[in-house]
């Protein structure tokens, strides 16, 4: 009895690790085929197929439970991919409306400065212009009583 338990457990063991290298060699294969250029594609494929049918049922039922986990992580990781550079795409598109905006906030703020200097620099000109002709005016009323003082003397009056 003893002896049967062992040789029954080492029959699974066996059955085991057998399942275990068909695996390893099915996963070895869908790499190959997954890294393999389209023509190449093609041939590793119809390998893989013919191992497959060479393969007992259990082991062609794991083998394709096999390939159809590893074709539904390749495709999440696709989908995983897609959606990084979508949100990248998304998040370089926003950095780039914000600089734009800012630089146009900047520009504004130029322009406005620009406006508030020329404005300044003409109420200057004409703060000058207005001390330059009240000063020929004063002149004018200073040499005025001078004129007529000298008219009034005998010498003619500057003119």
């Amino acid at each position: 009895m003893k002896s049967f338990k062992t040789h029954l457990a080492v029959a699974i063991f066996l059955g085991a690790l057998t399942q275990v290298g068909a695996n390893e060699a099915v996963d070895a294969q869908i790499q190959a085929i997954k890294d393999a250029d389209p023509q190449e594609r093609r041939e590793l494929i119809n390998e893989l197929k013919q191992e497959i049918a060479q393969m007992n049922k259990d082991e062609q039922s794991e083998a394709v439970i096999q390939m159809r986990l590893q074709l539904k992580a390749m495709n999440q990781e696709k989908v995983m991919t897609a959606e990084k550079t979508q949100t990248k795409k998304q998040v370089q598109y926003q950095y780039k409306e914000k600089q734009e905006s800012e630089s146009e906030e900047q520009n504004k703020e130029k322009e406005q400065k620009h406006i508030q200097t020329m404005q300044q620099t003409q109420q200057m000109q004409q703060m000058e212009n207005m001390n330059q002709q009240q000063g020929a005016t004063q002149f004018a009323q200073e040499m005025m009583p001078s004129n007529t003082a000298n008219q009034t003397f005998g010498q003619r009056g500057q003119q």
